[in-house]
């Protein structure tokens, strides 16, 4: 491993965190454009443009077996049986009966379904229609179908209705809230997501220990927004120190797009300083410039991080503000 392989870098979580708290603005957005999105797409198919609203009538039944030659009921009915039954002849033919001359045959089929829910006795007929008086007729027909039914099959004493059902519209509850709260949640995650891979991407420097893991030179200061870098004693202090004999100084503004060391700075005698912009999008023009001074031999000092956010150094590295 390098020191300028930056992707390979542990994680700073707690500046991570201190960098996203001016960031929160986005996640907030994307969370509200993921409830307005969710919301607006849920009420449009639901309600606004929702399919034709359903009735609904349930009856049942009560099964009555007869014995068989051996003194046994006849238990072998059960919910699937019932379903595949009614679609049959015998049954359906019996509920064609009942109902009005030229109804679809399969139609009807598909509106009536036929359930044990629990106790084999007991029969639960359910049909559903977009039209509440067919509903009620198709009811009707497939009671007295299967009372027919239990009066010619030797499985049954008798089969009798303990329920008649009533068409009511089905109730559809509105989820607009819910597809809201969904898509605020979804959208936050996904703003999360999207800001930690632009981060992982970033190879921007921040604080000193950022150029410190990249490059073996020192940090010798920090100079904030709207500060002078000649007024800064402490910063002249490590300059200082780390000049030793060299007979002069040059200090590098690796923030400048033309990547190109004076001839001054070449000069044996001669120390470098680099003045690295935070953040913005630094790591890669600063490696240029590292680069570039290392391939024409220069003595590289150290670093100073200019336009620093004084914010944020003191969250880092004191943790509150004062």
């Amino acid at each position: 491993m390098t020191d300028r392989e930056w992707m390979k870098e542990g994680i700073d979580v707690k500046l991570i965190l201190l960098l996203y708290r001016k960031k929160v603005w986005i996640s907030l957005l994307w969370a509200l454009a993921g409830g307005l999105l969710a919301g607006g797409l849920y009420f449009i198919v639901h309600v606004l443009y929702a399919p034709a609203r359903e009735y609904e009538a349930v009856s049942k039944l009560y099964l009555t077996f007869a014995a068989d030659d051996d003194g046994d009921a006849y238990q072998y009915y059960n919910g699937y049986t019932w379903n595949d039954l009614m679609k049959t002849e015998p049954i359906l033919d019996k509920v064609m009966e009942g109902l009005p001359e030229g109804t679809d045959r399969e139609w009807v089929k598909d509106t009536i379904a036929a359930d044990i829910l629990s106790d084999i006795r007991l029969l639960t007929i359910t049909v559903r229609t977009h039209d509440g008086a067919e509903a009620g007729r198709i009811i009707r027909a497939a009671e007295d179908a299967l009372v027919r039914f239990g009066q010619e099959m030797v499985e049954f004493e008798k089969i009798e209705v303990i329920e008649h059902g009533q068409a009511a519209l089905v109730v559809v509850e509105n989820e607009t809230f819910r597809a809201v709260a969904a898509g605020l949640v979804v959208g936050f995650l996904l703003s999360l997501a999207a800001l930690a891979l632009g981060r992982v991407l970033d190879d921007s420097l921040y604080v000193p220990s950022d150029f410190e893991k990249r490059y073996p030179y020192p940090v010798l200061g920090a100079v904030f927004a709207g500060e002078c870098m000649e007024e800064d004693s402490r910063l002249r202090e490590h300059v200082e120190m780390v000049s030793g004999e060299t007979a002069g100084i040059l200090y590098v503004d690796t923030g400048r797009q033309d990547v190109r060391i004076p001839p001054e700075g070449r000069a044996a005698d001669t120390g470098l300083i680099l003045q690295i912009p935070c953040g913005s999008g630094n790591g890669k023009l600063l490696e240029r410039w590292v680069r570039e001074a290392e391939t024409c031999g220069c003595r590289i000092l150290g670093a100073v991080f200019t336009e620093a956010d004084k914010s944020l150094y003191r969250l880092y590295f004191i943790g509150k503000k004062r």
